[in-house]
């Protein structure tokens, strides 16, 4: 089973903070600051992104940004499983014929 990364996961965690307080919106926007490093590293990721923005006393989130970015990340994986298999679909023929 492959793991998923720490980026997408701390991604996925400041994301959901933004839409469990509802801020999806700039009249909904809140005050947030994560403590741990690599939710401040995903914050600054997603605001470079456009996918939370505002000040930092009044962030909110993209909810259409967001989703986009979840589908990049998930056809980004599938494209990464499919070479892998087809590389090794080729090392395996290349075993067979040698």
């Amino acid at each position: 089973m492959v793991g998923v990364p720490a980026r997408a996961i701390a991604e996925r965690r400041v994301a959901e903070h933004f839409l469990t307080a509802g801020a999806t919106a700039p009249d909904c926007a809140i005050a947030y600051a994560p403590e741990r490093w690599a939710r401040v590293r995903a914050l600054a990721r997603l605001r470079d992104l456009a996918v939370i923005h505002g000040e930092d006393g009044a962030l909110w989130l993209d909810e259409t940004a967001w989703h986009d970015r979840k589908g990049a990340r998930r056809k980004h994986a599938l494209a990464l499983l499919a070479l892998g298999a087809v590389s090794a679909g080729i090392a395996a023929l290349t075993t067979l014929r040698g």
